[in-house]
């Protein structure tokens, strides 16, 4: 084929008007030469693995916008259709497909969707979302477990198959990422085993006394087919059947799986005899693809588009499992009437959730009460009804702050148990955003500039009571002593004590700057913070440490972080040939150490980092408020030990550049000017919302997308800042609402 033809004359030409000069034949950047580059796919025996991987990581740079450089002449929207159009047809031509496709929906890659595109209204739908399967979350699988009772895990071993890798600092559910391998459905196999045998003849164990015991949870269905001794009728079958379909699955048996299952009793028991066939059987409904994954095909009707809704099935469990680790039927709404109560899978199949409007409704209701299990819930607080743990783990998957426990710290620079301390940072930090959640007003502005905190807060006055009480009568404990002579001397102070055993396990609070012997606990909580020392969830010392280094702090990635999270930019892995490494010359700042990142081959990426990353120069590694930074090796964090080091005065200076946002670029002072221009931002509400819109949706946002976001954008702002109508906006979008095949 010529050429003309297959068009690869205009893409080289194209190439060449706007690479040659960094990638011809004299020393070409990155080792990629473009000069003479082949463009002939039709033959396929011909094409050597380099030449594809040379034309897979031109479509990925172009892609992706990383080439040509900023600074450099551009391509058109049309030079970069032509060149990826072309680049798609030739590689398919050889059983290839653009591999940054499939890395374009990893959540690290949602950024590359312009964001000026998604929020101009320039597309105008109709929104959709591609019919998936979507795995399980290891939450769901704990809730599905509790169906067989809660004491399940004490007498059997139960293995986790559906675990997430959590160390990126992603969202971790994301549906492009989550499927049913070989080694999950090993551990399901071997879980369905035990569960099948467990429900029909138990299983043995030991208690705490040694004694050997047997457990089991057999409905009574079961029993009459286990204590039969004749060939159990088909009634007793299928009631068996209907059983196990409504505790794991939660609906009604089709015909053609009663008659399936049936037979395969049938079979089973004329070898193993009825025991052994309920429990293969069993097995067999254990592994229905519903118990893996979240079917989300769109059996719905189809419309003009193309597009297929959510079945009400598949709606109620979609919503159910956006909002929830239950299912539809444990979860009990209010009827459009606003009186009859019943659950949310026969709301929807009553046609109550064909609405918008009343989609919202059911969101908000569910979002307003919620008393779903506290699986990795921490807070306690009496009047608190909602226990939304898929909330709270939005907001730590998108602060990243749970993972300061983590972050190691040399023992001797803490000198007491600091994954235990951190630990607690994370449950403080966890009041505070669920604590704004709650009051839903203004609530990204509030979660980057609120001055009120929650430190070691137990609920209430009573809890407080409580463990006061029992740490004054508990002689048995070590530091029983110490702890009475603290009482003693808060009370004779008139200061009311920290409600927390031991010395060191006060100190805790010695990170927010409150000095654990003379601080004066707040009974009533979230408190004011000593003025000037922070402001909102970016100052918390749970989010300082999670996003500090082992020894230091780490104005990079604390830049880099604000840049991808709230500035909806990107910034590109780090070269391979870079040795990123901070120098270490302690009689120095780390502002100034920190100065190589200034040379000219880096600073084209560290621009957009380090300036966003200084202001938070104020606090220590340790998430502690400084006035000066002490020079040399620090083998304590306590003040009192280092008094004759060296310090240098802190540099909080920083600056907002090519935001995308003019009234937010410029210089600030410090990180208090920071949080409170970034809180008042549109383009960071709007990157705020494209989060959202990942976490609560399982997958990337494409520019289809768009009048989705921008409906939840809107309803966020109308609400006065509300999250809860955000959600209930995103949860009744078309985006959510119909598939379609792409």
């Amino acid at each position: 084929m010529c050429a003309e033809v297959d068009g690869s004359e205009g893409v080289v030409a194209v190439l060449k008007a706007y690479c040659s000069g960094c990638h011809g034949k004299s020393e070409p950047d990155a080792a990629l030469c473009l000069e003479d580059i082949r463009t002939d796919f039709a033959d396929a025996n011909s094409v050597d693995q380099k030449l594809v991987e040379t034309w897979q990581q031109v479509h990925e740079q172009i892609t992706l916008g990383a080439m040509p450089p900023e600074g450099s002449l551009q391509l058109s929207a049309k030079d970069v259709e032509q060149v990826t159009d072309w680049i798609s047809n030739q590689l398919k031509k050889i059983g290839h497909a653009p591999i940054v496709r499939h890395k374009l929906k990893s959540p690290q890659f949602g950024n590359y969707v312009s964001h000026e595109k998604l929020f101009d209204g320039s597309h105008r739908g109709p929104a959709s979302s591609p019919p998936r399967l979507w795995r399980l979350s290891p939450y769901v699988y704990d809730e599905f477990l509790k169906g067989f009772g809660q004491h399940l895990r004490d007498v059997t071993a139960i293995h986790q198959p559906f675990a997430f890798d959590a160390s990126r600092g992603e969202i971790a559910d994301f549906s492009a990422q989550q499927f049913a391998g070989e080694a999950t459905l090993q551990l399901l196999m071997m879980n369905c085993r035990t569960l099948a045998d467990y429900q029909t003849q138990g299983v043995t164990f030991r208690d705490h006394e040694g004694k050997v015991r047997n457990s089991k949870r057999t409905p009574t269905e079961f029993e009459a087919i286990l204590g039969s001794q004749d060939r159990p009728t088909d009634e007793m079958v299928r009631a068996a059947i209907d059983v196990e379909f409504e505790l794991l699955l939660e609906r009604t048996p089709s015909e053609s799986e009663y008659e399936l299952l049936t037979s395969f009793f049938r079979n089973a028991a004329k070898v193993g005899g009825n025991t052994k066939a309920l429990q293969v059987m069993l097995q067999g409904i254990l592994m229905k693809p519903e118990a893996v994954y979240r079917m989300e095909i769109g059996l719905g009707p189809e419309d003009a588009d193309g597009r297929r809704r959510l079945s009400p099935t598949e709606l109620a469990f979609a919503i159910a499992r956006a909002l929830t680790d239950k299912g539809p039927s444990e979860i009990e709404v209010v009827a459009t009437d606003g009186e009859t109560r019943g659950t949310l899978l026969n709301l929807a199949l009553s046609g109550e959730l064909a609405e918008k409007a009343d989609i919202e409704r059911v969101v908000v209701q569910i979002l307003d009460n919620n008393n779903m299990s506290t699986a990795d819930y921490r807070m306690f607080t009496q009047d608190h009804g909602i226990r939304n743990t898929r909330t709270l783990r939005f907001f730590r998957e998108f602060f990243g702050y749970h993972h300061a426990p983590n972050v190691f710290k040399d023992e001797k620079r803490i000198g007491f148990g600091d994954r235990y301390l951190t630990q607690r940072m994370v449950d403080d930090a966890d009041q505070l955003v669920m604590h704004i959640f709650d009051r839903d007003r203004d609530v990204l502005n509030q979660l980057l500039t609120t001055d009120e905190y929650f430190v070691a807060y137990l609920g209430s006055r009573d809890y407080i009571q409580k463990d006061l009480h029992y740490i004054k009568t508990n002689e048995n404990d070590a530091n029983f002593e110490f702890n009475t002579k603290y009482l003693l001397r808060s009370e004779a102070a008139g200061r009311h004590p920290i409600p927390i055993e031991g010395p060191s396990s006060r100190q805790y609070v010695n990170f927010y700057n409150l000095d654990h012997t003379t601080w004066d606990y707040p009974v009533e909580q979230p408190f004011k913070m000593p003025a000037g020392q922070r402001a909102g969830i970016l100052t918390h010392p749970a989010w300082l440490i999670a996003w500090s280094g082992n020894f230091d702090n780490d104005p990079i990635r604390r830049g880099k972080w604000i840049r991808e999270h709230l500035l909806a930019d990107t910034i590109p892995d780090i070269p391979l040939d870079v040795n990123a490494i901070v120098p270490e010359h302690r009689d120095r700042s780390l502002r100034e150490r920190l100065r190589v990142t200034k040379d000219e081959y880096c600073w084209k990426c560290h621009q957009k980092m380090d300036p966003l990353g200084f202001p938070f120069e104020q606090f220590d590694d340790f998430g502690r408020h400084r006035e000066r930074e002490v020079l040399g090796e620090l083998l304590t964090i306590f003040p009192e030990r280092h008094s004759n080091s060296s310090t240098t005065d802190i540099d909080t200076h920083g600056y907002i550049g090519a935001s995308g946002d003019r009234q937010l670029d410029g210089d600030v002072n410090d990180v208090f000017e920071l949080v409170q221009r970034l809180g008042k931002s549109e383009r960071v509400r709007q990157s705020f919302v494209r989060h959202a819109f990942r976490f609560w949706l399982g997958r990337n946002e494409t520019l289809g997308d768009s009048p989705t976001l921008m409906a939840a954008d809107q309803a966020y702002v109308k609400q006065g800042g509300s999250m809860k109508a955000m959600i209930a906006a995103l949860l009744s979008s078309d985006s959510f609402l119909y598939r379609k095949t792409e």
